[in-house]
This record gives structure tokens, sequence and C-alpha cells, in this order.
């Protein structure tokens, strides 16, 4: 191979490569803006179908949002079926909501309880004790707050309900409240779903489905938890190649590539209209994972390998590496095919996502990364 290609890294013109990443992460930038979150991060409700409808996607969302009396949902029609999401119902929504609120007074009226009856435990010995006896009277001014509060919130949850479970009171008894918070919501969700699912049975023949419904809160945890993921694997990264490299060159070449190869796969997710959810994040942590692999045996054959110029050693790298990726791609261009034909949203999503992440690391490494590192060795070997 080395005599039927060039050495690319020979040359004059090798500083201006990295232009070109430059270039990808831009457009990454402008078109991840465009990404949407699927329901199992903006909350919501995602159900896969099999079925061979020929409606088209704009008639089912318009025929389903008549129906539930909804926004448009999110349509992905594959050979194999359809993905569709609609948007959390408004008064469930709302009543989840009321419900945390309600668990959470609930726990400081039982937190005050238990206090309350180990501070009357004290007083029954020795009632003048003034210490307890202040205690006591705070605890049991918490729990009688917490305790209307509590009513409040479970009277807010039952009449965002109502639609679905009609006129239910709230019961005086403290138990018979959390006895009723348990099931309230859980029984007017099952009403809603089997709401949706005759809708669509209604407007599309199918026969098998798969019925997923995320709350916004678990929503927006998993979004805070990716954001933490990410920026832990970047923080642990650059401190294992600064271990290795003792410099910090290679450890900004690897961090930028890495993030580069990030952003240009977000920005073809939002080009394509990859949705972002918990299966496409899993896509996005391959990519960085093969990005800084990639990155790392670059680095490593340049600088701490000796013989031959850093030119061929860079050359030989982008061969390997090249080889390893390319294998990837072929891997997940196979399960992708597989995945658009089966309609298997989670293989879509990932296999979408490494395949645009890989596609932009042939570029980043080998245009980008590696360029950079030559430069640093180059000025290296000067001193």
């Amino acid at each position: 191979m080395a005599k039927l290609f060039h050495n690319i890294y020979n040359g004059k013109y090798v500083k201006y490569y990295p232009i070109i990443p430059i270039i990808m992460m831009v457009f990454g930038l402008y078109f991840a803006t465009h990404i949407v979150l699927d329901s199992s991060l903006s909350g919501g409700i995602s159900v896969i179908l099999q079925s061979n409808t020929t409606l088209s996607s704009q008639q089912i969302a318009s025929e389903i949002s008549n129906k539930l009396h909804s926004p448009q949902p999110s349509i992905q029609k594959s050979p194999g079926g359809l993905e569709i999401t609609i948007t959390g119902n408004s008064s469930l929504v709302a009543a989840q909501k009321k419900s945390l609120e309600f668990f959470a007074f609930q726990q400081n009226y039982t937190s005050a309880l238990l206090n309350e009856t180990a501070l009357r435990g004290s007083l029954s010995v020795n009632s003048n004790n003034k210490t307890a006896l202040s205690q006591f009277n705070e605890q049991e001014a918490i729990k009688n707050a917490s305790l209307a509060k509590m009513s409040i919130s479970l009277g807010e949850e039952l009449s965002y309900l109502k639609p679905f479970i009609g006129n239910v009171s709230v019961p005086q008894s403290p138990s018979a409240q959390l006895q009723l918070a348990q099931t309230a919501y859980a029984n007017a969700s099952n009403i809603y779903t089997k709401r949706v699912i005759a809708t669509l049975h209604s407007i599309i023949p199918f026969k098998t489905y798969s019925y997923q419904d995320i709350g916004p809160t678990l929503g927006s945890y998993f979004l805070g938890q990716l954001e933490t993921v990410i920026i832990i694997a970047f923080v642990l990264v650059s401190i294992a190649v600064l271990f290795i490299f003792r410099s910090v060159a290679p450890a900004f070449s690897v961090v930028f590539g890495a993030a580069n190869d990030m952003i240009i796969a977000l920005g073809a997710m939002g080009l394509l209209g990859i949705p972002l959810g918990t299966a496409s994040i899993g896509g996005l942590l391959m990519v960085i994972g093969y990005s800084i692999d990639t990155d790392v045996l670059a680095s490593f054959r340049i600088l701490k390998m000796h013989g031959d110029t850093p030119e061929e050693r860079a050359y030989s790298s982008m061969k390997t590496g090249m080889t390893m990726t390319a294998t990837a791609i072929v891997s997940f261009s196979v399960l992708f095919i597989v995945s658009v034909f089966t309609y298997v949203p989670t293989y879509y999503e990932v296999a979408g996502v490494a395949l645009c992440g890989l596609i932009g690391d042939l570029f980043t490494t080998w245009l980008g990364n590696t360029p950079l590192i030559l430069s640093y060795k180059k000025r290296k070997d000067r001193r």
C-alpha cells in the first residue's frame, strides 16, 4: 500500500489539513441545533407499531392529534413499521408534578412524626425538659404544616386526574391519602394508555406494538446524567493522556478529536432527523471511545516510537487506524441496514450515530489531530 499511495504527510500543505475537520465542526454545531429529543429524554409516549399502513406520516399525525386533542406527534416510518412519539398529556404531566410534591411533603410528615414520637418518650420521663419540649413543638408544627401541604397537593393532583378517574375527594387520614396518591396516578395513566392504543388502532391496522411512557422529570434526569457522563469522560481521558505523554499538546489533541467527532455526529443527527435519546447516547459514547482509540494510536506512534521519520510513522498509523475504522463502519452499516428493514429503533439510532461519528473520525484524526501532533513533534525535536 505504501508504494501505491503517496504519503499525505509529506509536503508543505499538511498544515492546512485541519481546516477540513474544523469546517465539519462548524457545520456540526449548526445542524446540532436541529436535534429533537425522543420521549426517553423529553418525556412523552413512544409507541412502536409493526404495520404496513399506506397512510402518510402527515395523515397519521393529523388524525392522532384530532382524536387525542394533543399536539401533532412525531412519526418515523420504515419498511417494517413506524414509531409514534406523542407529547405527554398535559393533565397527566401536571398531575405527576403534584404527585412528586405530595410524596416530598409526606416524607417530611413521616420524619416529623417519628421525631415527635421519640421526643414524647423523653418528655414522659422528664416533663420539665425545656429543650425536648421546644423540639417537640417544632416537630409538631412541621408535621401539621406537612399534612396540610399533603392535602393541598393531593387535591390538585386529583383535579388534574378528574378527566380520567372522575371526582375523588381527599381523605382526612394521612395513611388513606398515601394509599390514594399511590394508586390515583397509576390508574389514570393506565386509562390514558388504553385510550391511546385504541385511538391508534382506529387509525392504523397493527398486530403488535410496544409502549413506553416517560415522565418529563425522568427525562430531565437522563439528560443531566448525559452531560455529567460526557464531562467526566473528557476529564478522565485528559488525565490519562497527560500521564502517558507528559505533555499538554497530545492531551489537547485527543480531547479535541473526541469532541469534534461527537459534534459531527450530533450535527448528522440533526440533519438526518435521528432523535437524541438513551439509545443514541450509547452511540455517542461509542464514537468517543473509537475517537480516543485512533487519536492515542497516532500520538503514541509519532511521539513514542523510533525508526523511520515522524511522517512515515504517521502514515503507518493512518493505515492501521483506517483499517480499524473501516471494519467498524462496515459492521455498523450492516446493523443500520438491518434496523431500517426490521424497524428496530434502538439499533437504528445506535448504528446511525456510530456511522456518522466514525466517518467524521476519519477526517478529524487523520487530517486534524495527526498533523497537529506532527507539528508538535517537529517543534520538540528542534529544541
